[in-house]
């Protein structure tokens, strides 16, 4: 998750792996990544969102 994410700063990857750590959920706020959690999540179990700067931000819920 550290790896690839320019769109995001070292804070924002670091709280992002915490998220998915303690929830066991698979989160990004990069648009990039959302692409592949969603390949890789049920339909029923992706959620996706606009964040405030404008960007798409996504979960796996399962």
């Amino acid at each position: 998750m550290l790896s690839g994410c320019a769109s995001q700063s070292i804070s924002e990857q670091v709280e992002d792996s915490l998220f998915e750590a303690a929830t066991g959920k698979e989160y990004s706020r990069n648009p990039a990544g959302c692409a592949s959690i969603k390949r890789q999540c049920r339909a029923d179990d992706y959620a996706q969102w606009t964040q405030k700067n404008g960007q798409i931000a996504c979960a796996c819920n399962t």
